[in-house]
């Protein structure tokens, strides 16, 4: 029973094909944010405006560690966890990872639909699209690091087709 990690940028999918996924594989779904809101007893937001992103990202290494050892599990990282400390060789142990690349063009009108006023590395951002494309360009070399990737309109039954011979 190998795990399930979705990495990509904000939007790009995880936390709804993850939940999608993991009903269909009958693994649980569990999603790094909500774990570090729990752990902190505040939403990312307030945890990056009250103690920094180097703090959040301390604690996101170490609850990203706590579950490592879980099984039947479908991960939604946050879209930076990659980047930091050895991420994403912990995601790349843990079990079948899985980058969810989708176009900042893409990601821009998903995140203008839902408001971006809860995503802190936006905060001040003249244009969305192109501080999204940034921001993929420089995490690229970590996303890219992956099992799998996945472009465009992602479907869980094309997904699980992918899946089958490496579970």
């Amino acid at each position: 029973m190998k795990n399930i990690i979705l990495v990509g940028m904000m939007s790009s999918g995880k936390t709804t094909l993850g939940k999608k996924l993991a009903r269909a594989l009958h693994y649980q779904f569990v999603d790094l944010d909500k774990l570090i809101e729990k752990d902190q007893g505040m939403d990312i937001p307030t945890v990056f405006s009250s103690k920094g992103e180097g703090y959040f990202r301390e604690v996101e290494s170490r609850i990203l560690k706590e579950i490592s050892t879980q099984k039947g599990i479908v991960l939604a990282s946050g879209g930076g966890t990659p980047c930091f400390f050895d991420n994403m060789e912990v995601i790349r142990q843990m079990g079948i990872s899985i980058f969810l690349d989708v176009p900042a063009a893409d990601l821009a009108r998903r995140i203008e639909n839902h408001g971006k006023d809860d995503r802190p590395i936006l905060s001040g951002a003249t244009s969305l699209q192109e501080t999204l494309q940034a921001r993929i360009t420089e995490r690229l070399p970590f996303y890219s690091q992956a099992d799998i990737t996945l472009k465009g309109e992602l479907d869980v039954n094309h997904l699980l087709e992918v899946l089958k011979p490496l579970l």
